[in-house]
């Protein structure tokens, strides 16, 4: 029983988030749900009530309209007429207007203010199907089936406009509900990728600091032998190591750092002209060591005739190693990498394009993102810590360019950078 009740927490505790998501939404359905239905109830209670004082108001002034004898004789004898004559027609309408004047007073004695119009039947044969008021008159014109009805305009806009005020705050706060409760279910979702993410870029680090490590602990332990003292080019040769190792490492905290800067806002950059033909050709010689162990080749085509940008010459020769280094690193045995600039529209196009793994539409959505690594298929030997092009982004936003990615699984991927050019 122990075991199962553990089991059971474990993994109440790896899902917590979906049932914390679960659990709120059916809280807010059913609140919404209540919410509704106070809504409908108070509609009803306010019919309720506006039906009762209509039909007091109706109730007094058939009282006051009974008062005058004259007027009710007078109406008593046009009802029990079989035809109307033209002054006929006159009078009656007199006395209908008189008591129409009459209804009008008590209905504002009584704070109903809806537009209404009304009618004096000498039948109930003549009760009409629509849904209206009416009352009778026999006291009034000692007529069994003489019928006083009400009509009034637009009832359910009245009656929602008679609410108006805490059906429209009702409203309002179950938007301002939903749209809250959305930004907080984005935010655990977002935070929780963000998680992830963070977790692998720890994974990351540890392992891509723990190779140069390695490596600068063996040669230094291989620089302590006396063999190796008396041999010139071992010396040399270990010393490299460290060093190279050392740059590697520095690079990777440098980006690390410049990147939580960029976040905060705190990286200021350093505006200077430059060619930026000169500065590709620069960040080619970096990568030349490692293209040439996979026996690659860089094709050039430098057709921008302008190349001069205004910007950061170390954060935009970063972003042009991150993209070669990225074009190398998930490309096949021997990469082919293509390299082309042109002018459109004042300004400089850079296009990075490879023939290697490319990627789906779904992974071109997230590789701008922080820590987002692409999976890389067979490729298991391919570092980094998936903040290269994230970074990157930052650093072309900066100097107000755009980069975007157009790939496709297995053919291959094209990263463009577009700068504003001098």
């Amino acid at each position: 029983m122990s075991l199962s009740f553990k089991t059971l927490l474990k993994k109440i505790k790896v899902y917590r988030i979906q049932i914390f998501i679960i659990i709120s939404i059916i809280v807010l359905l059913l609140l919404l749900l209540i919410q509704i239905s106070w809504i409908s109830r108070a509609r009803s209670l306010n019919e309720e009530q506006f039906n009762h004082r209509v039909g007091l108001a109706l109730h007094e002034s058939v009282d006051e309209f009974t008062k005058d004898q004259q007027s009710c004789e007078k109406m008593r004898k046009f009802m029990n007429k079989e035809k109307y004559n033209a002054s006929d027609s006159e009078l009656l309408k007199l006395e209908v207007g008189r008591l129409d004047s009459i209804i009008h007073q008590q209905f504002k004695n009584y704070q109903i203010q809806s537009p209404y119009t009304i009618e004096v039947l000498s039948t109930a044969d003549e009760q009409p199907k629509s849904k209206c008021f009416y009352y009778s008159l026999r006291k009034a014109l000692s007529h069994d089936k003489a019928i006083l009805n009400v009509y009034f305009q637009k009832r359910e806009q009245n009656l929602m406009d008679s609410m108006g005020s805490m059906f429209i705050c009702s409203l309002i706060l179950i938007i301002i509900l939903c749209v809250f409760f959305g930004i907080t279910v984005f935010s655990l979702i977002n935070d929780k990728k963000i998680l992830g993410r963070t977790t692998d870029l720890i994974n990351n680090i540890a392992h891509e600091f723990k190779t140069p490590m390695a490596t600068i602990s063996l040669a230094s332990g291989m620089l302590k032998r006396d063999k190796v003292h008396a041999n010139k080019d071992q010396i040399i040769h270990y010393s490299n190591m460290i060093s190279s190792e050392n740059n590697r490492l520095k690079i990777q905290v440098e980006q690390l750092l410049k990147l939580a800067c960029m976040e905060r806002g705190e990286l200021k950059l350093s505006w200077n002209e430059m060619h930026l033909h000169s500065l590709l050709l620069e960040c080619s010689d970096c990568i030349s060591v490692q293209l040439a162990e996979r026996e690659g080749t860089i094709n050039y085509k430098l057709n921008a005739k302008n190349d001069m940008v205004y910007g950061d010459k170390d954060l935009l020769q970063n972003v042009l190693l991150n993209l070669l280094d990225n074009a190398v690193k998930y490309s096949g045995a021997k990469p082919e990498i293509e390299v082309e600039t042109k002018n459109t529209n004042g300004h400089l196009y850079i296009a990075v394009s490879d023939k290697g793994i490319g990627m789906t539409k779904e992974e071109q959505k997230l590789v701008f993102d922080r820590y987002y690594r692409a999976p890389t298929g067979d490729l298991h030997d391919v570092k980094g810590f998936g903040i290269g092009l994230s970074y990157s982004k930052m650093i072309i936003d900066s100097h107000k360019g755009s980069i975007n990615v157009l790939s496709k699984r297995n053919f291959g991927s094209t990263f463009t950078v577009v700068l504003p050019s001098i």
